[in-house]
């Protein structure tokens, strides 16, 4: 954990601004669930978050201090906005590849 947080500021000259939660400091938090199968029964965080753990695990997440994922979900986002918009990107490139729209 310290070679992903602290030694990773450190290698990218930001560890005067990241890399621990000091007051002052700028941070990003991201809360793990332990309770699902795929880290149970848990027994070693480190090695659990690196070989065990995946998206399903994120239940919280912190940017600066704002919650952007609470309990799995993300916040504040508009989810209907971001499906119409991909959509239509798929749609648009589709349409310039030429690829025939009933194969989607």
């Amino acid at each position: 954990m310290e070679f992903a947080t602290v030694e990773g500021a450190r290698a990218n000259g930001l560890d005067r601004k990241v890399g621990t939660l000091t007051p002052g400091k700028e941070a990003d938090i991201v809360l793990l669930r332990t309770d699902r199968l795929n880290v149970l029964p848990l027994n070693n965080a480190t090695g659990a978050v690196v070989t065990s753990m995946d998206t399903s695990n994120v239940d919280t997440v912190l940017i600066a201090g704002r919650i952007v994922k609470r309990n799995g979900r993300i916040v504040g986002v508009d989810m209907n906005r971001v499906t119409r918009l991909a959509q239509e990107a798929r749609d648009r490139l589709v349409a310039r590849a030429g690829y025939p729209r009933d194969r989607l």
